[in-house]
């Protein structure tokens, strides 16, 4: 129906107008909760200490930049093998270094010199070399000139160094003498090089006097290396000063420069950022003495050299002079061994003055300079090569103990003038001296083990823990006891990977194989994550004191031994074991390890050994790898298969179950019996792979040795089983009739006459036939063998 136009116009209206809107609901105001700020325990954290030589205690340790360290480490003197007493001072430096490198995090800058321009360089190249040219090449044979030359470099050395040999005939008295010195340990106390003196001598003498006999086999090899000891002074006084080749001074320095390095490598010491040697630094040196004669401590000689000034140097009031060992400042034995054996020091003003620059003589290398031809002295070359690097001031100066004077006190002092600072080190870290049995090594006395040698005897990983063990500022004796705990520890510890790396591929292969396996923790669990935890904060402690890796290392066996008792427990049916702890001691431990410089692998849970190293980093493939234990396995499974087939006696397939345990030995497996029958696999380190090698050969040369033995019985059996069967074929009626015995015999084969042709007795017959009756016996039972 249409609506009317109004009504239309009215509707349409209404539907136009706008309706009220209602006005908004109020939304309740949102506010963050309350954060609860925790509790900062900082100040309850150990402060890094540091033992500082300049204060004789542990100083908190505090860095010129933060976050850096810059670091000045005394090198090698090289010419010569490096020896324990390096070992001792490199690696433990090494273990400081990484210790603040890797766990306190900091960026360090380690400057490491080699001193290849020295007294004793020079004086050891010139007589190599002359001792090459004289002799080496001038003799092939043992001759009769050779042996001459020989008794005068003797008679001269004897003379020089062994004053006390008083008697005529060195030829005759000496070897007798030297087997009956008196009071030899006091004497060794009062002159420390006579026994390096004696036993040269001894050496020499034992190769002249002996070579000419019939009966010597002495080479010429041998000859001359034993009389180079006392031919080498003999020749250097002689011709010493005509040696003038620089190539000479350069080529002994650079060999022994790589011998180092190589010892180094092997002792996994981490190479310095930054290697000087003074041979490059000459022009530097020569500026740095200048200026320090400008600072007017330093004045020079009528004959071109230079001294620092100790005495106007000491009455400044803005330095000090011996701040390391400032009661050592007056003794002249060091004074004197610092300066070098090739130094006069004629005319420098006072006893305790040093050498900044020597003028060069015949027979020594030598640089132009504003005071002459001449060489740097010992001492500077520090200070110039490390102010180069770290400037006016650096964080840390370290090397062995035996340096503080007067050789790194020189160097304060110098560096000080030059600077005209107060202080050019904040942090002095000396090394402790090292002692082989309770005798102290020198490379002068020639009293020392050498890195390679070493080796031979222990591995690197054994004589870093020997040093890792130890305080690395104490004095450490080199022992039978220390190495039967450093073994014990190295037993442990690698005993702990080798257990859990089985126990984690156990637990892996039950998983791949679809085995449920709990996550859930138990109070066992819980227990070994708070002793992982305690560990952990004894080895922060320890490491903020002194860098204590013996206590760190100490500690890390305590939580072994209770990750053991853990182990065992669940071995035993008391708790099902949980790997993810077991892992995270593991993974924490070979983190600290990998901290104090022992090789080691988080993904092999473990040392890192040389079988690693070889097969870990190689490009072979899968098959490669695999093949040796696939065909271990194929070899298994067809002598079962083939036992299976046949329905050979069980112990057959026993046999081929210990067979395979053995092959997988050879293979670095191992696979322990349990006793829910499912035995767990080990895969062993090289030393624990040779160790089980070394039993089951034992083992089974003591079986060998039980069968031969048997073989043996069994064989004298059969013998004594033949002969038996001989005998019993005998007819009783015949075993009598030997001419050579009888002349006539009755009727039963008795005899009746002897071979004289008297009659038998009559107990001789009585005896005769009681044999008889025995031999029928056998004969009979003979007849039923051979009837049968």
């Amino acid at each position: 129906m249409k609506l009317p136009n109004c009504i239309n116009r009215i509707h349409k209206r209404l539907l136009t107008m706008s309706t009220p809107t209602p006005p908004p609901l109020k939304k309740p105001s949102v506010q963050q909760p309350q954060w609860i700020k925790p509790h900062d325990k900082s100040n309850q954290k150990p402060t890094l200490k540091i033992y500082n030589s300049l204060t004789r205690s542990k100083n908190d340790f505090i860095t010129i930049k933060p976050g850096h360290i810059t670091w000045y480490c005394c090198g090698p003197t090289v010419y010569d093998h490096s020896h324990m007493g390096h070992a001792r001072n490199y690696v433990s430096t090494d273990i400081c270094r990484r210790i603040l490198q890797d766990y306190f995090g900091y960026n360090i800058n380690f400057i490491q010199n080699v001193t290849d321009i020295d007294d004793k360089i020079i004086i050891a190249a010139r007589q190599q070399y002359l001792f090459e040219q004289k002799i080496i090449n001038q003799y092939h044979e043992i001759n009769q000139s050779l042996i001459n030359q020989s008794k005068q470099f003797l008679k001269v050395y004897i003379n020089k160094n062994l004053p006390q040999f008083n008697h005529d005939n060195i030829e005759t008295d000496f070897i007798n003498w030297s087997q009956s010195i008196p009071n030899l340990s006091d004497l060794s106390k009062e002159i420390p090089k006579f026994p390096m003196y004696l036993k040269a001598a001894t050496v020499a003498h034992q190769a002249i006097y002996n070579s000419s006999s019939s009966s010597s086999s002495l080479t010429i090899e041998t000859y001359l290396s034993n009389i180079q000891d006392v031919a080498k002074p003999y020749l250097d006084k002689e011709f010493g000063s005509t040696v003038n080749d620089p190539s000479i001074f350069r080529k002994l320095p650079s060999f022994w420069e790589n011998k180092f390095n190589q010892d180094m490598d092997k002792l996994n010491v981490l190479p310095p950022s930054i290697t000087t040697r003074v041979s490059e630094y000459i022009p530097d040196i020569i500026a740095f003495v200048d200026k320090i004669i400008s600072n007017g401590f330093a004045y020079k000689t009528q004959d071109g050299s230079v001294y620092f000034d100790t005495i106007k140097f000491e009455n400044d009031s803005n330095h000090d002079y011996a701040k390391l060992q400032p009661w050592n400042k007056g003794d002249l034995s060091l004074i004197n061994d610092g300066e070098g054996s090739l130094t006069t020091g004629e005319s420098k003003k006072s006893p305790a003055d040093f050498a900044l620059w020597k003028a060069s003589k015949p027979g020594e290398p030598s640089w132009s300079s504003q005071w002459g031809e001449g060489r740097p002295g010992w001492h500077i070359e520090c200070s110039v090569m490390a102010s180069d690097i770290t400037g006016e001031v650096m964080d840390i100066h370290s090397g062995g103990i035996d340096l503080c004077f007067p050789h790194h006190d020189n160097e304060l002092a110098q560096s000080e003038a030059y600077f005209d600072n107060k202080q050019w080190v904040n942090y002095f870290m000396h090394n402790g001296h090292l002692h082989i049995q309770g005798q102290k090594m020198s490379k002068s006395l020639k009293n020392f083990i050498t890195i390679e040698e070493a080796l031979q005897d222990y591995t690197s990983r054994q004589l870093r823990l020997v040093f890792a063990l130890s305080s690395w500022d104490k004095p450490l004796d080199f022992k039978d006891s220390l190495i039967s705990e450093v073994k014990s520890v190295e037993s442990t510890i690698s005993k702990f990977f080798t257990t859990v790396r089985a126990l984690n591929n156990d637990y892996k292969h039950t998983v791949v194989e679809g085995g449920y396996i709990s996550k859930k923790v138990g109070p066992q669990e819980k227990q070994l994550y708070d002793d992982l935890a305690f560990t952990q904060t004894e080895v922060d402690i320890a490491f903020n004191d002194n860098l204590a890796s013996g206590q760190a290392l100490r500690s890390i066996q305590d939580l072994i031994g209770k990750s053991n008792g853990y182990i065992q427990q669940a071995s035993s049916g008391a708790f099902e074991l949980r790997i993810e702890v077991l892992l995270q001691v593991t993974n924490w431990i070979v983190k600290i390890l990998n901290i104090l410089g022992f090789e080691t692998r988080r993904d092999k849970l473990g040392w890192l050994d040389d079988s690693d190293n070889q097969a870990g980093d190689s490009e072979g493939s899968a098959e490669d790898i695999a093949l040796p234990y696939v065909k271990a396995l194929s070899k298994f499974r067809d002598i079962v298969r083939n036992a299976a087939i046949s329905k050979s006696d069980p112990n057959e397939i026993l046999k081929a179950c210990d067979e395979i345990r053995s092959d997988l030995v050879n293979l670095g497996v191992s696979l322990d019996d349990r006793p829910n029958g499912v035995a767990l696999v080990k895969f062993l380190n090289a030393q624990e792979k040779e160790d089980l090698i070394q039993q089951q050969d034992a083992k089974l040369k003591a079986a060998e040795e039980k069968e031969a033995k048997k073989r043996e019985q069994a064989v004298a059996n059969a013998k004594k089983e033949q002969e038996k069967l001989e005998k019993m074929k005998v007819n009783p009626l015949d075993m009598f009739k030997d001419v050579t015995l009888y002349t006539e015999w009755d009727e039963t084969g008795l005899p009746t006459k002897d071979i004289n042709g008297e009659e038998v007795t009559k107990s001789m017959k009585k005896k005769l036939t009681k044999q008889q009756q025995q031999q029928e016996k056998l004969y009979q039972e003979y007849l039923k063998l051979t009837s049968a």
